[in-house]
């Protein structure tokens, strides 16, 4: 393969470490979030109702489940992808991945990728490099990068920051 095909294969890569990332990132929040106020309601549920040591041993062993599975999904799978311990997506799933941010690619990565997988013998050598060379230079001007946006984040975020301010509140009142 050529030089230029190659620069965007570690785009691709930077892309899906930066995918992985972002996973993470939002896979915390959302677990934090979660944790937090399922918690809370189960202290605001104890403290309004005097549960037997029965029902609070199952609601601890249930919170306990909870927490361990959302850590699971969303931190933990994340964080194995990222490493390359699980398997991650893949060039081709990545390429659908950017097609959905950035409209103007249409399908010129994915036939990018698929014309490298050709054999030899099938096609001219020499008329495929030339094919995804001339698609290559149409998406050089495309940083895939910026089809992450950490700003989406955001809205899980101020969810989080209203849960801890309101959990905060609950314990100062009861002081």
């Amino acid at each position: 393969m050529t030089k230029n095909f190659y620069i965007l294969i570690k785009k691709l890569n930077s892309f899906k470490r930066k995918y992985y990332s972002y996973k993470l990132l939002k896979g915390l929040v959302i677990t934090l979030f979660f944790i937090l106020v399922v918690y809370t309601a189960f202290s605001l549920l104890e403290y309004v109702v005097y549960l037997s040591a029965d029902i609070r041993k199952i609601i601890f062993f249930g919170f306990l489940i909870f927490a361990l599975l959302l850590i699971t999904q969303f931190i933990g799978i994340p964080i194995l992808k990222l490493f390359h311990v699980l398997k991650p997506i893949d060039i081709k799933s990545t390429s659908g991945l950017i097609q959905k941010h950035f409209f103007e690619i249409e399908d010129k990565l994915l036939n990018i990728i698929e014309l490298s997988d050709f054999s030899d013998n099938q096609y001219s050598n020499d008329i495929v490099l030339a094919s995804i060379n001339q698609k290559i230079d149409k998406l050089k001007v495309f940083n895939f990068n910026d089809a992450i946006q950490y700003k989406n984040i955001r809205l899980v975020g101020i969810y989080l920051i209203v849960s801890v301010l309101v959990s905060l509140g609950i314990l100062f009142v009861n002081r």
